[in-house]
């Protein structure tokens, strides 16, 4: 599993990671920039009390405040919305690089894409806010954070790469068939998403590492061989 996480963190020098990166960033910045003289026109523009006074500077300055700290929370989810719309060039460059044998991609229908997408994002959701209550509990939180967010990351990033030549039924039987070590993968790619800046990559990283261990665990047949796990 290391290797194959090294081996992801190596191609930075192909340009085809650099530029989903770059496009990710950019569009972030982009977005973060109209959202900042958007509100920050807005709150210049009106007047919350008739009178002025310090209370509308201090009410000026706190939203001020607020409009920086949202700029600083959504940089890194919006870089990681505008990469993960990129994440097919990811995983055709691991494969031209390293696995030339692997078959065919298959069409995949543009509705079948947004369908899996909307339902993972969904119940990610949904699940993280169910377990919001256990806050309080400390590290019972953190081991069931872990665990619940390394198994939907394991499933969504390995249906994203086998989505490219299995149809669903099959995709479902061969991620049942590894799931144990498919999720300790997730567990390390949910654990790559809660360190700053490195999360702005970890989608790329977490794309590259799945096609090189799925390969492995023997999920994706190719002609090269590859090293045991």
């Amino acid at each position: 599993m290391i290797n194959d996480f090294l081996k992801s963190f190596s191609q930075f020098s192909d340009p085809r990671f650099r530029s989903v990166l770059l496009i990710g960033v950019g569009g972030a910045i982009a977005t973060i920039v109209a959202l900042w003289f958007g509100i920050g026109f807005f709150v210049s523009s009106v007047d919350f009390f008739t009178d002025g006074g310090w209370l509308e500077t201090t009410i000026d300055w706190v939203l001020g405040f607020g409009l920086g700290l949202l700029v600083l929370l959504l940089f890194p989810a919006a870089t990681l919305l505008i990469s993960s719309l990129l994440l097919e060039r990811i995983a055709d460059a691991v494969e031209d690089k390293y696995y030339p044998g692997l078959p065919d991609i298959r069409p995949q229908p543009l509705s079948e894409a947004i369908f899996n997408g909307v339902k993972f994002a969904l119940t990610a959701l949904a699940l993280n806010i169910l377990l919001l209550p256990l806050l309080i509990t400390g590290p019972i939180y953190i081991i069931a954070f872990y665990a619940m967010n390394g198994y939907l990351l394991s499933r969504e990033y390995f249906e994203l790469v086998a989505a490219r030549r299995y149809d669903a039924r099959t995709m479902t039987a061969l991620r049942k068939s590894h799931q144990t070590k498919l999720w300790m993968g997730g567990i390390a790619i949910t654990f790559l998403m809660t360190i700053p800046l490195v999360n702005l990559i970890a989608p790329i990283i977490a794309t590259a590492f799945m096609v090189h261990y799925s390969v492995r665990l023997g999920a994706f047949r190719t002609t090269r061989t590859t090293a045991p796990i």
